[in-house]
């Protein structure tokens, strides 16, 4: 696959996940969120796009790295895929808690989601450190999500 290529796909992929996932986001989600019990430390509404657009660059950086390493191997192959299956389950989160209003499915989830994370952050480090680094806010985020999740589940 040409190098362009496997620099553009990350990118393409990040936001396609991001709009499916907004898709399943009515109009009325706000008028639904703004109604639920929310737990200590929730950011700012505002705080969202912006935090998921910086994580969507990093994140998409950090495929195109590994993607772009030569010769390809297992590892980076198997990365890669994992990455673009870690999107969905991304996706997954905002269609279940926004789209369908079901707290449960989204924080099961979204715990998967954190360990796929994880996974993809910890093998990055045998492929390059930098890929590393730039997952980590990633995956801060999604165990802060899951912390969001979980309470706004006890609490609603």
């Amino acid at each position: 696959m040409d190098k362009h290529l496997r620099t553009a796909a990350p990118f393409i992929g990040v936001f396609a996940a991001g709009i499916v996932g907004m898709l399943f986001v009515g109009q009325s989600v706000g008028i639904w969120y703004a109604n639920l019990n929310l737990p200590p430390f929730t950011p700012p509404t505002v705080a969202f796009p912006v935090v998921w657009t910086f994580l969507y660059l990093i994140t998409a950086t950090a495929c195109a790295i590994v993607w772009r390493k030569e010769p390809q191997n297992d590892h980076t192959e198997g990365w890669v895929r994992y990455f673009f299956v870690q999107l969905f389950i991304n996706a997954g989160w905002v269609i279940f808690f926004f789209g369908f209003h079901s707290i449960t499915v989204a924080f099961v989830d979204n715990f998967i989601l954190v360990f796929i994370v994880l996974g993809l952050t910890a093998s990055a480090w045998e492929i390059d450190r930098t890929v590393t680094y730039l997952m980590l806010p990633y995956l801060l985020w999604v165990v802060f999500a899951l912390y969001l999740t979980m309470e706004i589940w006890s609490l609603n």
